[in-house]
């Protein structure tokens, strides 16, 4: 059996020292890239669910129009609320996406409605499918409604128009 001989400190180089720190700042950067990428993907989620809220407040508000309209064939605004109803041949209407951000520029941009009976404007009431009786008009809808995700300090704000026959 062959034997090596021992080394005094003198003859070696300390190689292993030098590799061992690379190692150790390879897995820092990936550390630290790790830590980045977590904490903008928490942003994301956070940004995600400040506009899925922002939405969904804005659909049930609409949703609750539409089931008020239905029970008794009027808007009634909700008390010290932003709500109105509008005429359809308004001279100046604002509606849709430019009304979404007249809201948002808001003060208080927290929740707002606009509810339009559409069937005023539409002679012969041609947006009506098939033939009514003679004595009953249909009534349509145009419902728009704005919120934030939250009423204090918002992140996000959606709009949702819908029209509607009850």
């Amino acid at each position: 059996m062959h034997r090596v001989p021992y080394r005094s400190p003198r003859q070696q180089r300390g190689a292993v020292l030098y590799v061992a720190l690379i190692f150790l700042v390879l897995l820092s950067l990936l550390g630290i890239v790790g830590m980045q990428v977590a904490a903008l993907q928490e942003r994301m989620a956070s940004n995600y669910r400040a506009v899925n809220l922002a939405f969904q407040r804005a659909e049930g508000l609409a949703r609750t129009v539409e089931v008020q309209v239905n029970a008794d064939s009027r808007f009634t605004p909700r008390p010290g609320e932003r709500d109105e109803e509008r005429r359809c041949d308004d001279p100046s209407p604002v509606r849709g996406s430019a009304w979404a951000v007249l809201r948002s520029n808001d003060d208080d941009p927290d929740t707002a409605l606009v509810a339009t009976r559409l069937n005023e404007c539409t002679p012969g009431y041609s947006i009506a499918q098939g033939t009514s009786p003679v004595n009953e008009k249909p009534m349509i809808w145009q419902v728009s409604s704005f919120s934030t995700d939250q009423a204090a300090s918002p992140t996000s704000d959606a709009a949702v128009e819908t029209v509607f026959m009850p």
